[in-house]
């Protein structure tokens, strides 16, 4: 007879976000999960940002598989409530452009701002508070979790896989998913890495710090700069030629209880290679000097933990599914953490892989055939993302080159937002979850609206456009003038938004509840025929409906967010960050 405790379903190496969530929503549906994590939780990760993609996938996550627990992590509010105080709140994508010896002049910054309740804000995550949550969740549903478990060897035969720990003898499944990220064992033991056949060619040093001051005391003021939202209340960018830092504060609220803040910076392999020597920190500090703005915000800031340096930071496998085994994304591929996809690809393949499994059990099927959507939907995504990262390096040379390119990329966000929306729209009409089935039909498949051919056409041929900058045929202020063409003539851009003008360096405006409310309906009734019926068929009474929700949960609970949340829905603009203590300057 079996050891029931050695016998599985599907087994899932890796015990962090994303081996968790879709070992929960496995563990829900019955099947008989293993989960083998090779440290312990808490434990220390990275991907700590999420984008209105991720926040809508989430929902999508937890509506269809019924566990509510994922939602928890969508939006900043639950969040705090359920998961930890002392994970920051992201309001927007900040942008501010430096110069080498001079201090960032107030004009040269842009900012995408996220989603204002009920469907927001988006998140920071102090990852090993996230991942402990979700491992939690998984064990409560009924998975069986081994920490401190290495896998030292996976075996496969026609009935399935025989898993050879170190620490606790051999398990049995059915089927496994590597969810290791860069170190995972499946591309390693079948020979699935690949030299990256990405143009982006990055490096990374990164570290948690203290004491890391809110830009909003540094930078120019408010009325120079005129973004509508704080920037120590977002993920915030510090682009320069050949690279950018990111700044991710987790004690950006006055309800915050973490003083940490993720800090890293990204550089261009071939303008800045590695120098022989040097260690992380010090190169970290030779680079935050050049930039007085940023050397101003980074005072008295201390690393609280080693530094990172990585040498290439894209790899790549040559396949994602295979004869009973299958990659998370970040297990087979990663390009770059600009635009923080990393979270959305990983949520959109757990919606698309889970439903698969779940019927491969019930089954006994796990034919590879089954699994060939998350071979072309991941592939195709991590293209995506390679062309706008890449094409965001090249941009970084001239602002005005980075202003019209960024603005690409908010129109694919909101056309890849609006596909997840859509789905709930129709999931809330009907309640039943083969709603969800439309994600994986034309046009919502995928993210960042990849999969309608007339946002696919518009950031095909303003990337064609950057690239030929990058090759010296076209100068910058004929490159610029191309993409504001392009956009103005792919009539994708919304009538309330300020896409082609410029001088507005927030052209989408604010998600608070009236310009969100006004952005629908134009989808619904003035947009052009490519996009009405296919975008915006609902959300307004969707966005009504969750208002509500909301406010009567806070109200329900006397929850001292309640003012807050209702002047979230109306105004971006807060000062909940200078009731923080600001680190005094030397």
């Amino acid at each position: 007879m079996q050891d029931d405790q050695r016998v599985f379903d599907v087994a899932i190496v890796g015990g962090g976000i994303g081996g968790t969530m879709l070992a929960a929503i496995l563990a829900r549906h019955g099947v008989r999960v293993l989960l083998l994590e090779g440290s312990g939780h808490p434990r220390f990760a990275i991907g700590e940002s999420t984008v209105p993609e991720t926040t809508f996938g989430l929902r999508v996550l937890a509506r269809r598989y019924d566990v509510p627990e994922i939602e928890h992590l969508a939006t900043n509010g639950a969040l705090r409530r359920h998961v930890s105080s002392n994970c920051g709140v992201k309001r927007n994508f900040s942008f501010v452009y430096h110069r080498e010896g001079e201090p960032t002049r107030a004009e040269e910054c842009t900012q995408y701002p996220t989603w204002g309740p009920p469907l927001g804000p988006d998140s920071h995550y102090l990852r090993q508070d996230v991942d402990a949550y979700m491992f939690h969740v998984a064990v409560s549903y009924g998975a069986t979790a081994h920490t401190h478990t290495v896998v030292d060897d996976v075996k496969f035969d026609e009935d399935g896989v025989t898993l050879v720990t170190r620490e606790k003898g051999t398990f049995q499944a059915s089927y496994v998913v590597d969810a290791g990220g860069m170190r995972a064992l499946l591309p390693e033991r079948l020979g699935l890495r690949q030299e990256p056949p990405y143009r982006t060619r990055s490096r990374t040093i990164f570290t948690h710090m203290v004491n890391v001051r809110p830009f909003d005391t540094v930078a120019p003021p408010r009325e120079q700069h005129r973004m509508p939202s704080p920037f120590s209340q977002g993920t915030l960018h510090h682009l320069f030629q050949g690279g950018w830092f990111w700044v991710i504060p987790f004690d950006n609220h006055s309800a915050g209880t973490s003083e940490l803040c993720s800090v890293g910076i990204n550089l261009d392999l071939d303008r800045h290679p590695r120098p022989e020597g040097v260690s992380a920190e010090e190169e970290f500090w030779r680079h935050v000097r050049k930039f007085p703005s940023v050397a101003r915000q980074f005072e008295g800031a201390r690393a609280v933990r080693p530094y990172v340096s990585t040498d290439r930071t894209q790899f790549s496998s040559r396949s994602v599914v295979g004869d009973r085994w299958c990659l998370l994304p970040h297990a087979s591929d990663f390009i770059d953490p600009l635009f923080s996809s990393g979270l959305a690809v990983t949520v959109m393949a757990l919606n698309a892989l889970s439903h698969r499994i779940i019927d491969a059990v019930r089954e006994d099927d796990f034919d590879t055939a089954r699994f060939g959507y998350l071979e072309q939907w991941i592939k195709r995504m991590f293209r995506f993302y390679d062309d706008l990262v890449s094409c965001s390096y090249v941009s970084f040379d001239d602002f005005e080159l980075w202003n019209a390119w960024n603005r690409v990329w908010t129109i694919t966000t909101l056309y890849g937002t609006n596909a997840q929306n859509q789905a709930a729209v129709a999931f809330e009409k009907t309640g039943d979850p083969a709603s969800f089935t439309a994600l994986e039909t034309a046009p919502y498949r995928g993210l960042q609206g990849v999969d309608n051919p007339w946002v696919s056409q518009l950031f095909e041929q303003a990337r064609d456009v950057v690239l030929a900058y990058g090759s010296g045929d076209l100068t910058s202020n004929q490159a610029v003038t191309r993409i504001f063409d392009l956009l103005r003539e792919s009539g994708l851009c919304p009538a309330a938004w300020g896409t082609l003008d410029p001088q507005d360096r927030c052209p989408s405006g604010v998600f608070t509840l009236w310009p969100l409310m006004r952005l629908l309906l134009w989808g619904r009734f003035r947009s052009p025929q490519h996009v009405r019926g296919t975008y915006f068929t609902g959300g307004a009474r969707l966005v009504g409906k969750e208002a509500v929700q909301a406010l009567t949960t806070d109200v329900r609970r006397g929850s001292s967010l309640v003012q807050q949340t209702v002047r979230d829905m109306w105004v971006n603009w807060n000062r909940d960050w200078t009731r923080r203590e600001i680190p005094s300057r030397k």
